[in-house]
């Protein structure tokens, strides 16, 4: 009896403490319109404000590779390739010129449209699996050994085939670009390649899975995701744990990323989801994006009529990283900089650089509960002096806000006060 007894009260101690210890789920970023300072377990709701960013200018890309689609980094090079019907060649790219260093070719191999391109420890894969009219039964991509890749020179490389069709598929009417079934972007982790595509019909994505060895396979789909546009290229920061997704929206063909952050193994779209529209760059089919170094990385876009093939720099550093204004970091100390006025009474924030460093950064600035307002990149040279900039703030509450400055050293950080009057 006594034992059934202290069964009985273990048992409900237990009922009654479990939810003292269960998490509070909900939005776990700061910066976001909807953040939860209770929440410590993230459920995918945060949502933002919309966020305007023009990726810094890198360098024009020689015509060898005028249909950049796709974009690593190994070696100490990019390496890229043409789309639809171009050599079965991966270019090598000189990082300070963009100047094609090495040609690769694929051996056993056709370029019917070569769409992206990704890597693990030890393969370079490249998807054939562009389809614009939904039509194609030869869908493919292709690997190769990083091994079998000269240090320096051209070759040609054995490369062996993953073939693959999608579990839904549908073959749709002759229609072109009318179809779901077309494909620009892909990563691998693991044993596994992550497909995306890129649907004409209703501009969301759907994101497969398939084994990352040679053979024929169905690709299965994981998850159904509106990204409001045609998804291009993708690339996966497996440190920090990001995914980047590269597209443009359809008819107005401005670019956008989606930064994907703080989701749980591979369910890449459980955390947050923030679309980074990129209004002022002039490129049209942005199609190339991989990280570098941390979260910087490169992007690429395809040469067209009235448009020069382009690579730019990016940061995903703004938005996700976990210290947010307020939180001190790594100081880069050849920064010195005034804001004024200070208060602020009206809109317009001077930032007067009385020391800078000759580089390219972020400027990021942050309300007191850490939701970023406004992001901008720079890029100072040594001639620069005394540079100021004047930055038109949104409207803004009344209230102490942060100003950060980033880049490969660390992060820099001053703070100003807005006014309860204008």
């Amino acid at each position: 009896m006594k034992k059934a007894f202290l069964l009985l009260l273990g048992f409900g101690m237990i009922t009654v403490l479990q939810p003292l210890f269960s998490q509070t789920r909900g939005c776990t970023d700061p910066r976001a319109n909807n953040f939860n300072p209770l929440a410590q377990e993230n459920d995918g709701s945060c949502t933002y404000n919309i966020t305007v960013y023009n990726p810094p200018f890198r360098f024009l890309l020689p015509g060898e590779v005028d249909e950049t689609s796709g974009l690593i980094f190994y070696n100490s090079g990019y390496w890229t390739m043409n789309d639809s019907g171009g050599e079965p060649v991966i270019y090598k790219l000189d990082t300070a010129t963009g100047n094609v260093i090495q040609r690769i070719t694929f051996a056993n191999a056709t370029n019917v449209d070569w769409e992206d391109i990704t890597q693990d420890s030890l393969n370079i894969y490249v998807g054939d699996f562009g389809n614009n009219s939904g039509q194609r039964d030869d869908l493919c991509i292709y690997k190769i050994n990083k091994s079998d890749i000269p240090v320096t020179g051209d070759d040609t490389v054995p490369a062996s085939k993953i073939s693959f069709t999608y579990e839904d598929y549908k073959r749709p009417p002759g229609k072109r670009k009318y179809n779901n079934f077309d494909c620009e972007a892909f990563f691998a982790l693991d044993d596994s390649l992550y497909l995306f595509s890129k649907d004409w019909q209703d501009q969301r994505t759907r994101m497969y899975r398939l084994p990352n060895g040679a053979g024929n396979y169905v690709a299965k789909k994981i998850y159904d995701f509106n990204s409001a546009g045609l998804i291009t290229g993708a690339d996966i920061n497996r440190e920090a744990k990001e995914v980047v997704l590269i597209g443009y929206t359809l008819n107005s063909w401005v670019p956008f990323l989606w930064v994907l952050f703080d989701y749980k193994g591979n369910r890449f779209f459980s955390g947050n989801k923030r679309r980074i529209d990129m209004l002022n760059v002039t490129a049209t089919q942005t199609e190339g994006i991989c990280y570098v170094n941390g979260k910087r990385g490169v992007i690429s876009s395809e040469g067209r009529r009235l448009f020069t093939q382009t690579m730019y720099n990016f940061s995903t550093a703004a938005w996700t990283d976990k210290a947010y204004a307020g939180v001190r970091t790594q100081s880069i100390k050849e920064i010195k900089v005034k804001l004024f006025p200070n208060p602020l009474e009206k809109s317009k924030l001077h930032i007067l650089f009385e020391r800078a460093p000759a580089s390219e950064f972020q400027l990021a600035i942050f309300d007191s509960s850490g939701k970023q307002i406004f992001v901008q990149s720079y890029s100072f040279k040594r001639k620069d002096s005394k540079p100021e900039l004047k930055i038109k703030l949104p409207k803004i509450k009344p209230g102490v806000y942060h100003v950060r400055f980033m880049n490969e050293s660390g992060n820099f950080e001053k703070s100003f006060i807005k006014a309860a009057h204008e």
